[in-house]
């Protein structure tokens, strides 16, 4: 189990209305996932979890700890340093082990994201604790917690609930330096600066795995000009231009702005895109990530061969 305290908590709390999503939140999503899960599984579990600054896991244990019959706990024997290195480490850590059967990761898709780097083929139940999410579930957590303990018992196909999700790699000269779950986006800036974006008129292009109508966020410029979803073949991009059509995109929760869509089109499986740009910076799923300099090759190549993940409404409705 991941729980990211810092998930839910960045600038863009300042510059639109996204609520703050609290670390006494994730303690009680925590707990309502763990309730749904222990009165629904069979045998005894172990739950390994990732060890954070502000102890929630912990915390968890010390208020509901008793009353979870059937789940053992072991903290992960990694160095915390309080910020997107635990979750790579966790998940390394995780990775290297045989028998583990789901990872679940309470964040957003920044959070999936890097778990979804090194995570193998071990089938993830993200449900949302950050800004716009796409890739993670919006879900009562008493819901996925019972969808677990179905998926643990053995009582729904994994075929029929397990999904290999899109994923969209980025190259440096043949070398790859990052993954995106759900976006791959060049920004006219030369800082990092803050690592949440929320500026459209910076925003050069846009390479999505798939949109959404219902979300926020820079996805959704894509999906004012075509429909991709998680299980199609292909992706999409947009170069944003300001003398094209004009549209209105929900860049942040109460954020809209307008947005000039230019040239448009479709990323194939396997294909490589290139990223042409002087200077500037790649954002990876809303978060600013990688410089781009001058002279430099970068490209972006869509692979169907990304983390799976597990749909919560399929096991749900096998169980019935």
């Amino acid at each position: 189990m991941v729980v990211n305290p810092v998930a839910g908590k960045d600038i863009r709390r300042l510059v639109a209305h996204g609520s703050v999503f609290g670390n006494r939140e994730k303690i009680n999503y925590t707990i309502r996932i763990l309730l749904g899960f222990d009165q629904i599984t069979t045998g005894p579990i172990k739950l390994i979890y990732m060890p954070d600054p502000y102890e929630l896991v912990e915390t968890v244990i010390d208020e509901v700890g008793k009353s979870l019959k059937n789940i053992e706990f072991e903290k992960a024997p990694i160095p915390v340093f309080g910020d997107e290195a635990d979750t790579i480490h966790f998940t390394q850590f995780i990775a290297k082990k045989p028998k583990f059967a789901a990872l679940v990761v309470l964040g957003g898709d920044g959070t999936n994201r890097l778990v979804a780097r090194y995570s193998r083929k071990i089938p993830l139940f993200s449900i949302s604790a950050g800004t716009n999410n796409v890739f993670a579930d919006n879900i009562e957590p008493t819901i996925l917690g019972m969808a677990l303990g179905y998926f643990m018992n053995g009582w729904v196909e994994e075929k029929q609930v397990l999904e290999q999700k899109k994923i969209l790699r980025i190259f440096q000269n043949n070398t790859e330096k990052g993954v995106a779950l759900v976006d791959v986006v060049l920004l006219d800036k030369k800082e990092i600066g803050a690592r949440a974006v929320w500026d459209s008129s910076l925003v050069k292009l846009v390479v999505v795995t798939q949109t959404d109508s219902m979300k926020t966020g820079l996805s959704t410029i894509v999906d004012r000009v075509i429909k991709i979803s998680s299980q199609d073949s292909y992706g999409g991009y947009v170069f944003p231009d300001r003398s094209g059509r004009m549209v209105g995109v929900p860049i942040a929760p109460g954020l809209v702005q307008k947005i000039g869509v230019g040239e448009w089109g479709y990323l194939q499986e396997n294909q490589s895109f290139p990223i042409n740009h002087t200077d500037g910076i790649i954002a990876l799923d809303g978060e600013r990530e990688l410089p781009v300099r001058t002279g430099e090759n970068w490209t972006v190549l869509l692979d169907r061969n990304g983390p799976v993940k597990a749909s919560i409404k399929q096991i749900m409705e096998q169980v019935r």
